[in-house]
């Protein structure tokens, strides 16, 4: 009998090692590019109010608790240890890490699930260069270490699938708890789980008494966020109000409990999808999904099409203005069915099919790269509502790469060298991050006040309001970077007028 056994582990790990080697090559390859991609510095919006809360040592936020990702926050913090680069580039640097971690991590997926390298290397293509996760592997997010966590979940439901041991169920569990720990994304995961877990249990093929220790193992990993709740409840907040801050924030609750998409919202997740994977190779996922139609016993595979339905209806009616980013999990699913669908098509008789779907896998290159110039010429509007100084809208929004992208800093040092002693800028959630991160890295103008500053109190409103600047007003010191609601307050739109100094606006008297 020991014998046997050693036999059959050799065997597996004859069968696992030749993974290991192409696994390592995907996953270098990844992060070059990534690397390469990525911001240089400092960033604009909730990027660059990652990167202001990191240096900060920021792990809640201000926007709710759904909105703290604490895991993500302690990443960012440890490597501001690494000895290369600028605080911001380190921030940076977490999701180039992660995205890697997930394209390497779908690679193995669908190695093991077909045998072929071609398909896995189609899938991990897909993927790796798909605009909104390629975008989110070059700035400062959150969800690159999301894909990463889903992508090992998967991993080990495929090892669970293959040996039956439900330690493998165990390190799932303590995996989505960790990306609850990251992002309430997790979460929509967790409930294909509970329905797996459930079915497994009722075909017998798990016993019930492993159900608290996948519990333990799920509140384990999720401890980064849960002792943000209790440590609120204990310091005397209501339960109710916590709650519905670790659930929604403190305003999204419409948002997350909308039921139907709006006629627009379903244009855009079709214009988004589309972006993604705009080579004929998108319709291969469709082939991916009646591949599982048609072996319902794969649980592994069966399972990954669950979570890719889950996790695209909640993108598609999730009504927020960065709603494209939600689609991230169901782009990563979507690479996965590309993969499947690849096997179909793959024939080691024909090489020239091989390179023709590497070829169109490689298709999505070409259009980012010739996009920016295309829609500037045809003269389409981006839907943007304002231009922001040093920023052009076509390449930003539609190169997926970051690549010497140095406006934040340009902007700042420009502001830096126009404002004049003790002036008042408001600024927006945009335009103020890379003012503030480098006020906390290299000392700018500490003479200026911002609006929002760094740290949001209950005077804010008392100290930034009509009668607190009246005089500053008078004297030509208050600024805005954009001289209109809601990127500045509407009391300044209201009541006094506006002129041009340098990219900014000076706040002048009525005439």
């Amino acid at each position: 009998m020991p014998h046997t056994n050693a036999n059959q582990l050799a065997t597996t790990l004859r069968g696992a090692a030749p993974t290991w080697p192409p696994t390592a090559i995907v996953f270098g390859t990844a992060l070059i590019i990534y690397v390469i991609s990525l911001a240089p510095g400092p960033l604009w919006q909730d990027s660059g109010m990652a990167q202001v809360r990191t240096l900060q040592g920021d792990i809640e936020g201000s926007l709710g608790l759904a909105l703290s990702h604490p895991l993500y926050y302690r990443l960012t913090g440890i490597f501001q240890w690494i000895p290369i680069g600028n605080p911001a580039w380190r921030t940076n640097l977490v999701s180039a890490v992660f995205g890697a971690i997930t394209v390497a991590g779908l690679f193995l997926f669908l190695y093991q699930a077909t045998r072929q390298r071609l398909p896995a290397v189609i899938g991990a293509i897909s993927l790796g260069i798909a605009y909104t996760f390629w975008q989110h592997c070059a700035l400062a997010e959150v969800y690159t270490l999301s894909t990463a966590l889903l992508v090992l979940e998967l991993l080990c439901l495929q090892q669970f699938v293959q040996h039956r041991s439900p330690t493998w169920l165990i390190a799932l569990m303590l995996l989505n708890g960790l990306g609850t720990s990251n992002h309430m994304l997790a979460t929509l995961s967790l409930g294909c789980y509970a329905v797996m877990i459930v079915v497994l249990i009722a075909r017998q093929q798990l016993r019930p008494r492993w159900l608290p220790l996948l519990a333990i193992a799920w509140i384990i990993g999720a401890s980064f966020y849960l002792s943000l709740i209790v440590s609120h409840i204990r310091q005397g907040e209501d339960v109710g109000p916590v709650i519905h801050s670790a659930l929604f924030g403190y305003r999204y609750a419409p948002y997350v409990l909308n039921i139907t998409p709006s006629a627009q919202q379903l244009i855009n997740s079709v214009l988004y999808m589309g972006m993604n994977f705009p080579t004929p190779l998108a319709i291969l996922a469709v082939v991916g999904l009646h591949i599982i139609w048609r072996k319902p016993r794969n649980l592994d595979l069966t399972v990954c099409a669950w979570l890719w339905l889950v996790h695209m209806i909640f993108a598609i009616r999730y009504d927020v203005p960065d709603q494209y980013t939600f689609f991230i999990p169901g782009i990563v699913l979507t690479a996965l069915l590309i993969g499947l669908g690849a096997k179909s098509f793959v024939d080691p008789r024909s090489p020239g099919r091989g390179i023709l779907l590497l070829c169109a896998a490689m298709l999505p290159l070409v259009v980012y790269v010739a996009l920016p110039n295309i829609v500037r010429a045809g003269g389409i509007n981006m839907g943007t509502q304002r231009e922001i100084p040093f920023r052009d809208n076509y390449e930003y929004f539609l190169h997926p790469w970051k690549t010497g992208e140095n406006g934040p800093r340009l902007f700042a040092e420009h502001l830096g060298d126009l404002l004049p002693p003790q002036a008042v800028l408001f600024a927006d959630n945009t335009t103020v991050r890379p003012l503030q991160y480098m006020r906390l890295t290299e000392s700018w103008r500490p003479d200026v006040r911002l609006y929002p500053p760094i740290v949001i109190d209950k005077s804010v409103d008392v100290r930034f309001g009509r009668a607190a600047l009246s005089e500053t007003i008078s004297q030509g010191r208050v600024y805005v970077v954009t001289p209109q609601v809601p990127y500045c307050p509407d009391w300044l739109v209201e009541y006094y007028q506006f002129e041009e100094s340098g990219l900014i606006y000076r706040v002048s008297l009525p005439k």
